[in-house]
C-alpha cells in the first residue's frame, strides 16, 4: 500500500510540530544557513517555491509514548515555507519509533490538540 500523502498547514509548525534536531524553528534556520551546502539548498528552494511550491513531502514523526509530534526529515523545506509564508506543504508521517513504517492510513490530526 502507498504512504499516505497529506496537506499540513504551516501555521502548525513551532506550535504544534517541532523541528526534531533542533530546539526551535530559528535555530533550524540559523544551522542551515551557517553551513555551505545547507545554504545552497535554501537558496534553491527560495528560487523554486514561488513558482512550484513545496514539491518533496515533509516527513513527519508521532512519538507514540507521548505523541509528540516532529519534523523528521525536510527542515530546510519547512524553514523555507515559514520565511516565505507558504500556507501549507505537503507530508508523510510515521509513528515513531517505527521510521521503516511511513504509514497507509490518514495522519491523526486529533494528536496535535493533546
Amino acid at each position: 500500500m502507498a504512504p499516505w500523502t497529506g496537506r499540513m498547514k504551516t501555521s502548525l509548525l513551532g506550535r504544534h510540530v517541532h523541528p526534531a534536531e533542533f530546539s526551535t524553528w530559528e535555530g533550524a534556520r540559523r544551522y542551515h544557513e551557517r553551513h555551505r551546502r545547507s545554504r545552497e539548498t535554501l537558496a534553491h528552494l527560495r528560487a523554486t517555491i514561488p513558482e512550484r511550491g513545496i514539491e518533496e513531502p515533509l516527513l513527519i514523526g508521532v512519538r507514540e509514548r507521548d505523541r509528540h509530534v516532529f519534523v523528521y526529515e525536510g527542515h530546510p523545506r519547512a524553514v523555507i515555507a515559514l520565511e516565505m509564508g507558504v500556507p501549507s506543504f505537503p507530508f508523510r508521517w510515521f509513528w515513531d519509533p517505527h521510521l521503516t513504517q511511513v504509514q497507509a492510513e490518514p495522519f491523526p490530526w486529533h494528536v496535535l490538540g493533546r
